[in-house]
């Protein structure tokens, strides 16, 4: 979020887009989108959107002590609670909506990107899906695998989305397929 300001404001006049995991978001976004509704009114182009990818989990840290550790991450250090990320915004004067299925994602980009104010989009997305680094040691799978079978709790979902992304995207690369085929 720091970032995402400080780009507004040396430049008001474009649209700025955050990305942001709900972990960050409840370190520092929230008290930031208070910044943030301080100053909107004085940049040229309101358009300041941030995407919250909401799981409830400290994924990258979840993910590094699978792959670095092939240890299951501890849900009571890792899970963080679900906070309704677009009311937030709401409460502040802005706008936002949450994102829950695959179908409502072109309207809610659209409706972020023409909202006359900053747009919170809080999109629930899926722990469990692999965060898959561009390059994978053959140590990070032994002990991804490794933490799997130490009794992560989400094992077998886990190893299903891992299993479909992992073959989807090898498919889609013989057949010469892009990443939304």
């Amino acid at each position: 979020m720091p970032y995402a300001i400080a780009a507004k404001n040396a430049h008001p006049d474009r649209p700025v887009v955050a990305l942001i995991g709900d972990g960050a978001m409840q370190m520092n976004g929230v008290n930031e989108l208070i910044t943030v509704q301080r100053y909107w009114r004085q940049w040229a182009d309101p358009r300041f959107v941030v995407l919250v990818l909401s799981n409830d989990d400290l994924s990258y840290v979840s993910w590094e002590t699978r792959g670095m550790l092939g240890e299951p991450p501890d849900p009571q250090s890792q899970s963080v609670p679900d906070v309704p990320y677009a009311q937030w915004a709401m409460l502040l004067g802005l706008d936002g909506l949450e994102l829950r299925e695959r179908e409502q994602i072109g309207a809610v980009w659209d409706h972020a990107l023409a909202a006359d104010r900053p747009f919170v989009v809080d999109a629930k997305v899926d722990k469990d899906i692999p965060l898959v680094p561009p390059h994978v040691t053959v140590q990070q799978a032994l002990n991804t695998a490794r933490s799997q079978l130490a009794g992560d709790s989400d094992a077998l979902a886990i190893i299903a989305n891992g299993v479909k992304e992992t073959v989807g995207a090898k498919a889609r690369s013989v057949l010469g397929l892009s990443p939304k085929d």
